[in-house]
């Protein structure tokens, strides 16, 4: 016990003496500059230790440090962080020269539920640092973006008595919205008084045209272009959850969307399937970091770090976009 704090005490020196001197650079970057209402809007934070000693947040008092946003929407009014949705850094631990990227997802600590443009940094504070250090501004907006396809469902009685759902009709919206030169196309699931999902799902290319199909058990399906030879098919459940997604390519047949109007089956046909990253090259991939090369990254380095480019956070953040409600 006595060795504890002994130890605990000689760290609390030894962190104490680089009060004067510490300092830790900061910047704030996002994937995108421009989202869909209501879409999860996720925030790479990077630090790095310039101090030239190792900074630790912990939960004594001397050690405690807080990672905060500063919202602010097109009127320069603060947008308020959300009840009970502090940012924990406890446990964190910056070796000299270390750079750290995290990743926050900012609509669930702050409310971003309206459109508009927002700018935002980024800072850090500690007891043992003599100032506080943030990053540069960043302006993001947020918009309803333009429906090009709509098309309104019931929840089918057989699918409401295997679980407990949400009897309230949905609505499957395509959209669009414009960031500089491209534009994307995101899948909207609303009903009156929820949001269900919320994805972006494609690229508008070209002239090319998309498809749209809704079956006999209100699921929808897409078969959306990704190049002029290779589409994207998608299907989708009321509750906004991906069923099915896989890449075709044009071979003696052309992809399609049959839908049958017997019996209400819609079934994707013709082509063959086609390999991302052999047949064709995914758009979001190009000439960015994916989630895991963020989340498993331990850079230690005495060059500055580079912060400039896109950042991309990859399929396995995005993953949870569908099934978000409002208020979450």
């Amino acid at each position: 016990m006595k060795t504890h704090i002994k130890c605990g005490l000689f760290m609390l020196v030894l962190f104490s003496g680089i009060l004067l001197h510490a300092r830790v650079a900061i910047n704030l970057s996002f994937n995108r500059d421009v989202y869909m209402l209501f879409e999860h809007i996720y925030a790479c934070v990077t630090l790095r230790n310039d101090s030239g000693r190792p900074l630790l947040f912990g939960g004594d008092p001397a050690l405690q440090g807080f990672l905060l946003f500063d919202v602010r929407d097109s009127r320069n009014r603060p947008v308020y962080a959300r009840r009970d949705s502090e940012i924990s850094m406890t446990g964190l631990m910056l070796a000299p020269g270390e750079v750290r990227r995290m990743i926050f997802r900012l609509d669930k600590h702050y409310n971003l539920s309206k459109t508009g443009r927002y700018r935002i940094h980024a800072y850090v504070s500690h007891n043992l640092l003599k100032s506080e250090f943030r990053s540069k501004d960043v302006e993001i907006e947020i918009s309803k973006g333009n429906t090009v396809w709509s098309r309104s469902v019931g929840v089918p009685d057989l699918e409401e008595k295997k679980k407990k759902t949400d009897r309230e009709e949905r609505t499957y919206s395509l959209r669009t919205l414009t960031e500089k030169k491209n534009i994307g196309y995101y899948l909207v699931v609303e009903g009156e008084k929820n949001i269900y999902g919320v994805c972006r799902v494609g690229h508008v290319v070209g002239y090319e045209k998309f498809q749209a199909e809704v079956d006999m058990l209100s699921r929808l399906h897409l078969l959306l272009p990704v190049t002029s030879r290779i589409f994207h098919y998608l299907a989708f459940n009321y509750e906004g959850e991906t069923l099915e997604s896989s890449y075709w390519r044009v071979s003696e047949t052309v992809p399609a969307l049959i839908r049958s109007d017997k019996n209400g089956y819609v079934k994707r046909m013709g082509g063959v399937p086609a390999r991302p990253g052999i047949d064709f090259v995914l758009p979001d991939r190009i000439g960015r970091i994916s989630v895991s090369q963020i989340l498993d990254e331990s850079v230690r380095s005495k060059r500055p770090a580079r912060y400039s480019g896109t950042v991309d956070l990859g399929k396995g953040v995005m993953a949870d976009a569908p099934g978000t409600r409002t208020g979450e």
